[in-house]
């Protein structure tokens, strides 16, 4: 009966830790995806103010 029981507990937790590294997983990828796209975000933003201020600069020349 006992092994019955290591067994069971054995199965579960496996299925829990599994469950828990997906979870743990899916996070992390995600996390990872928003600060790439606002990094990204920021760069665009910086692209159009450098834009800004060379043509701002050719037209005082």
């Amino acid at each position: 009966m006992s092994h019955l029981r290591r067994s069971t507990f054995i199965i579960g937790f496996v299925i829990a830790s599994l469950t828990a590294l997906m979870i743990w997983y899916y996070q992390k990828s995600t996390s990872v995806e928003e600060g790439a796209l606002d990094l990204l975000d920021r760069y665009a933003q910086a692209q159009a103010r450098l834009g800004e201020l060379e043509a701002h600069n050719k037209t005082k020349s």
